[in-house]
């Protein structure tokens, strides 16, 4: 079994398409996809193929840009919980709220089997995030001034 990923920033063109660039620069704000292809070269088929696609810090995914999506993909946080999207948090008190997608860290797929010789791909799509300069904390007041005479 193999496994290829590559990463492409994803552009329009001139004519309103779709185009794919190396990523090998982005800044913010740029769309990012990851595409993964496994092939199977055992010569007999693979069950229970299971396909993870990390969601690197700095990236926010792209609600519902998972393909095959549908029952077959499910994202995580940190907390390595896989659950279909979108992600929901419990609140004290019982209610819940919506994750933020920019906290999503995994996508998993259950893809089942793969036939020898057989080849599929994962993809899903994020936007690199703008990086937020950590505030300054205030100065710390010196001695206050003297007072007048």
């Amino acid at each position: 079994m193999t496994v290829v990923l590559v990463q492409s920033k994803v552009v329009k063109g001139p004519d309103g398409n779709e185009q794919f660039q190396d990523a090998a620069t982005v800044k913010p704000g740029d769309v990012i996809e990851y595409k993964a292809t496994y092939t199977n070269n055992t010569g007999k088929p693979v069950k229970g193929l299971v396909a993870d696609l990390p969601i690197p810090e700095g990236l926010e995914y792209l609600p519902r840009s998972a393909k095959p999506g549908a029952s077959l993909v499910k994202a995580a946080t940190k907390t390595a919980v896989f659950e279909p999207e979108p992600l929901a948090r419990k609140l004290p008190g019982g209610k819940t709220e919506p994750v933020p997608y920019s906290e999503y860290r995994m996508l998993r797929w259950s893809l089942g089997q793969l036939p020898a010789n057989g080849s599929l791909a994962v993809s899903a799509r994020a936007k690199v995030e703008a990086v937020v300069p950590p505030t300054a904390a205030p100065p710390t007041p010196a001695t206050p001034p003297p007072r007048g005479k």
